[in-house]
């Protein structure tokens, strides 16, 4: 299995990403000029005159070629208006600082959950986090979410960070000599133009007709696992956060995952809890974070 030694070069992982803070011109001109600098378009923005009259519009075919697109050198001209778009898009979304968050042991002073002080529960958009590295639940692929305008994580995590990421995992793929990546694995990219520094990629369980198998509680097991040993290698990642992997689509009941999670991250935290000094984790709904503040309000640990 490739290691981050194997691939972190090919990557440019430790290479900053230019901020296009002197690009003044007009969202309309930007959305042109990159729609006119990708190759091989699936649609020709005839079929609807929002496609051709609003900026969202431009906008939504945009993101729907990105998402279509194969891995492979950007058009330059084209790339740089990508990433002012991109850019333009995280003032939109809004920036949320990870370190003000509440920890849990704020929240639920009570608790025996080890790493109470460390973790926090997040309920909003992980395209907001100003944080060191966000996990993504990736596709097998790795290479991100081909169904346009798509509401799962991976594609909305790749569509903020832009195309580059999805050349990242190309290249991450390639290397490693498969088609798919092995489930509970984990792989680390740049975050390009979303506000965290790090994507780290890793692939859940897939749960069929309800019933957990022992391989499944595993796999989940290792996703958090091997993003936090990523994170060790890593000297400039002090703080991470976690989706409720597999959850969604992958359909693992949301409380044996939490449960799951938390003694991962637990764990972990009390061999190397030096390596990190935040934890979040990202649920959607209020039903979701209820369960989480359940688990470890009425954990006791070992």
């Amino acid at each position: 299995m490739l290691q981050l030694d194997d691939y972190k070069d090919a990557i440019k992982l430790s290479e900053p990403f230019p901020e296009p803070k002197d690009d003044t011109r007009s969202t309309y001109d930007l959305l042109m000029t990159a729609l006119g600098g990708l190759n091989h378009k699936h649609y020709t923005g005839t079929g609807s005159i929002a496609h051709l009259s609003t900026d969202d519009g431009l906008l939504r075919w945009l993101q729907a070629e990105l998402a279509l697109r194969e891995p492979g050198p950007l058009n330059p001209i084209a790339s740089r208006a990508i990433n002012t778009l991109l850019y333009r898009q995280v003032g939109e979304h809004g920036r949320v600082e990870a370190k003000n968050l509440r920890r849990i042991h704020d929240l639920l002073p009570e608790n025996d959950f080890d790493s109470s002080t460390e973790t926090v529960l997040f309920r909003g958009d992980m395209r907001q986090l100003v944080i060191d590295a966000i996990v993504n639940t990736a596709l097998p692929t790795l290479t991100g979410c081909r169904i346009p305008l798509h509401g799962c994580l991976d594609s909305v995590l790749h569509a903020q960070a832009g195309p580059w990421m999805r050349n990242d995992c190309a290249t991450i793929m390639e290397l490693q000599g498969t088609d798919v990546e092995e489930p509970g694995q984990a792989k680390v990219t740049r975050g390009y133009r979303l506000p965290a520094k790090y994507v780290i990629h890793t692939v859940g369980p897939s749960v069929r007709d309800g019933i957990i198998a022992d391989d499944d509680v595993d796999i989940l097991y290792n996703c958090y696992w091997n993003a936090l040993e990523l994170t060790r290698q890593m000297p400039d990642v002090s703080s991470i956060a976690f989706p409720a992997i597999a959850t969604g689509y992958n359909a693992f009941p949301i409380r044996k995952a939490a449960t799951i999670a938390l003694d991962a991250v637990n764990t972990w935290m009390d061999k190397y809890g030096q390596c990190l000094d935040l934890i979040v984790f990202s649920v959607h709904s209020e039903s979701d974070a209820l369960t989480y503040a359940d688990v470890i309000n009425t954990w006791i640990d070992d």
